[in-house]
């Protein structure tokens, strides 16, 4: 139990928390390396799909082989800083809607050494061009096809073709059992690392929050129509909505412009919005 003494509190052994970190040594505990990983997802300029940027690594473990953006966090910033960092520095990619997804820790997740990775959603309203950077030898957009059965990553002009396919596996958390998609392996390419379990946890993240938060006005435009936006809606859900239940949804997080404009897909004119 704790002594109060005019000087301030003492733990157990009689130190007070000065005493105690003057003696502490960090290396009485193995301390793992902390990374990020971003899964960047934009739309395509016609609105006809998703992309997502990946990098192709530049040194081992790994080398060659195409992965998400990220790497380590330094001793002087914090995770969300470290995945901007390493975003402008492996694709040159800047200012975008960047999220929290889940801490990724399986001890045996990277072969250097225990490396905990945080992930991170970014979201793009323009799939830019990109370059490659520091320990990466190219950037590159892949089309991106995600459902309840396959995740499918191509990209035609480079030759590269991702294919996983999606099982759904029930695991105990107590007395509770609960679905998770489990992804196997169908190309001969493959994603670095676990970096495709940090998509799906991605992809379920965004589809959990779509209709109670913001994130697919991060992959519209400032300005944007009604159904453009219902477009984007739907890529990241991967089902159509109901054009009165869309409007219905978003309604209250919307404020009309006064003008018009040609809406991408439907090529007719079409009033102009943007997020209140």
């Amino acid at each position: 139990m704790a002594l109060t003494t005019a000087k301030g509190l003492r733990d157990q052994n009689g130190l007070t928390e000065e005493e105690f970190l003057a003696q502490y040594d960090p290396g009485d505990y193995e301390r793992p390396s902390v990374t990020v990983d971003m899964l960047l997802i934009g739309p395509k300029k016609d609105l006809s799909g998703l992309r997502i940027l990946l990098i192709k690594r530049g040194g081992h473990p790994y080398l060659n082989c195409w992965a998400l953006p990220g790497g380590f966090v330094h001793p002087d910033e914090t995770c969300y800083e470290a995945a901007k960092r390493e975003l402008s520095e492996e694709a040159g990619v800047k200012d975008v809607f960047l999220e929290q997804v889940y801490t990724f820790s399986k001890p045996d997740r990277d072969p250097r050494t225990r490396v905990m990775s945080v992930a991170y959603i970014a979201l793009t309203s323009k799939t830019v061009p990109v370059r490659g950077g520091d320990d990466a030898l190219e950037a590159a957009w892949f089309d991106f096809e995600y459902t309840d059965s396959q995740i499918h990553i191509f990209n035609e002009d480079i030759g590269v073709d991702i294919v996983y396919e999606l099982s759904t596996k029930r695991f105990k958390n107590g007395h509770i059992k609960y679905p998770n998609l489990t992804p196997t392996l169908k190309s001969k390419t493959r994603l670095a690392f676990d970096h495709v379990e940090i998509i799906i946890e991605a992809m379920k993240k965004i589809r959990k929050e779509i209709e109670y938060t913001d994130l697919p006005f991060s992959m519209a435009p400032v300005k944007f129509t009604l159904p453009d936006l219902q477009v984007i809606y739907e890529l990241l859900l991967g089902h159509k909505l109901y054009k009165a239940n869309f409007r219905i949804m978003v309604a209250d997080r919307i404020e009309a412009l006064g003008e018009k404009t040609k809406s991408i897909v439907g090529r007719r004119m079409s009033e102009v919005y943007m997020l209140k």
